[in-house]
């Protein structure tokens, strides 16, 4: 293992793992931010705490017992499993994170009676069902057809979640887009506060957190999607450790930067925990 790679998994794997772990104590210790939205952020932030706690730890601790990459009798070791149960919970928490989102914004009338208390266990229950699922099919699944199944999946699920994520994204930025437009139309005409037909700051930082996440996302994901077309369509092992692993790592430490910057009552409460500290330290000094 390289150097270079070592250094940069350990930075980002801690980065990930605290990170999300400081997002999940935030959101769980107060109770104002015990929100349906702020649910889907958990699920996710849980997920991406074990992609930056076990992927790369997993992938470092198999090099040096001299565990065996990516052989077909291999498919079901304890390092794989993790990191697919890991990645494709993040994968699953982020599109039901997303729908959330799309609904609130695109069908902000419907919000309330779709995405229900119920709806919203249901949610993050198959979020978690899914990965968990695949893990166990993987280990029942006989050696022959093991890695056709692994690869067949991870194409399907990864090319299904980027099309998704992209629809949800470009209609939320054209309801913000037309709406921005009417109360800039409505304002010149009339001149008057139309508040209630202007899209809120907090539509608008919801977008840009979507838009973050959403990028980085197919970002580190193409990657792992050229490599399930390489596996199954060419027979041909996909030796790009360096660039899959650091990428998936990668994209679960910025997921939490993303939630402080942009996610309002998120933000605020971190906010007011740096204000309470500087507090503190200038009346210990004093």
């Amino acid at each position: 293992m390289e150097t270079w790679f070592t250094i940069l998994g350990w930075t980002l794997s801690i980065a990930a793992a605290a990170g999300n772990g400081s997002i999940i104590f935030l959101v769980c210790k107060k109770r104002r931010l015990l929100t349906k939205t702020n649910a889907f952020i958990i699920s996710l932030a849980v997920a991406d705490l074990g992609v930056g706690a076990c992927v790369f730890p997993s992938e470092f601790f198999s090099e040096i017992v001299k565990t065996s990459h990516n052989s077909s009798s291999n498919c079901n070791n304890i390092r794989l499993l993790i990191r697919w149960l890991f990645s494709y919970a993040s994968v699953t928490s982020l599109c039901s994170l997303i729908l959330d989102r799309y609904v609130a914004i695109v069908k902000p009338l419907n919000y309330l009676n779709f995405m229900s208390r119920g709806r919203v266990i249901q949610m993050i229950f198959v979020s978690w069902a899914i990965p968990v699922g695949f893990d166990i099919t993987s280990i029942l699944l006989p050696a022959p057809v093991k890695c056709n199944f692994v690869n067949i999946f991870g194409m399907f699920w990864e090319s299904f979640s980027c099309c998704f994520l992209i629809f949800c994204f470009s209609s939320m930025i054209l309801v913000v887009y037309k709406h921005d437009r009417s109360s800039a139309i409505l304002a010149k005409q009339l001149r008057f506060n139309h508040r209630g037909l202007t899209v809120s700051s907090q539509d608008r930082s919801a977008v840009t957190m979507m838009a973050i996440v959403i990028v980085v996302f197919l970002v580190c994901y193409g990657i792992y999607l050229r490599c399930s077309i390489v596996a199954l369509f060419h027979n041909l092992k996909c030796n790009d450790t360096d660039y899959k692993i650091p990428m998936l790592v990668l994209n679960s430490a910025i997921n939490p930067w993303a939630y402080a910057f942009f996610k309002r009552d998120i933000k605020k409460e971190m906010i007011k925990k740096l204000i309470c500290r500087k507090t503190k330290k200038k009346l210990q000094n004093q």
